[in-house]
């Protein structure tokens, strides 16, 4: 079987952020058990903390991103291109005031389409792509989320559908969803040249 160009490892969430970092080059490692020592920094462009965006500075070539949401936490390394991934509890995502700060008006008429007991899956669906999306172009939540639009197919995927201010090529940007377990769902965001090879472990 072909190696897959993205593996998403989940776990439990540690109690430290700390430790869920160092897991990032513990799953680079799993990925690339040949390819001599792992180097991860994480370092915010902005202000210089432990907190931005991670980068692998060895082995050449490959990829990570994480997220954490309830007690579960991925890890997601890519072979292929710049990934962002992002977790969501869809219980978190039904509070009041949530629709009006993440979403535009188009995908608010859209989420009210959909059936009232299918929403909140939705809303988590659309959610995850959007921060997938933003960590991938490494300008998170710097950027206003409502200036992304994203659609939910009837089977259960996210599209993106608009993005007026991306820097990225957004020909090359591919999405996929995944089961990240009871009550979660997670999103991967991949810059490359055709869908991604996943593998969940």
């Amino acid at each position: 079987m072909p190696q897959p160009d993205v593996s998403l490892f989940l776990a439990p969430r540690a109690p430290l952020p700390q430790t869920d970092r160092a897991r990032l080059a513990a799953a680079v490692a799993r990925v690339c058990p040949n390819s001599g020592p792992v180097t991860v920094q994480q370092r915010c462009e902005r202000c210089g903390g432990a907190h931005g965006r991670p980068r692998v500075l060895a082995p050449d070539g490959v990829h990570v991103s994480l997220s954490r949401a309830g007690d579960t936490m991925v890890v997601a390394v890519s072979v292929v291109g710049p990934i962002g991934v992002d977790l969501e509890s869809i219980s978190a995502v039904g509070r009041a005031g949530f629709d009006d700060v993440a979403f535009n008006a188009l995908e608010r008429a859209a989420l009210f389409e959909i059936p009232f007991s299918d929403r909140n899956r939705a809303r988590a669906g659309l959610w995850t792509t959007k921060e997938a999306l933003l960590k991938l172009s490494g300008e998170g939540l710097a950027v206003d989320p409502r200036h992304v639009t994203v659609g939910w197919t009837g089977a259960g995927a996210s599209v993106l559908l608009d993005w007026p201010t991306a820097t990225l090529d957004l020909a090359r940007v591919h999405l996929a969803n995944f089961d990240a377990g009871p009550g979660l769902i997670g999103t991967l965001a991949v810059l490359g040249g055709a869908a991604p090879r996943v593998s969940v472990r």
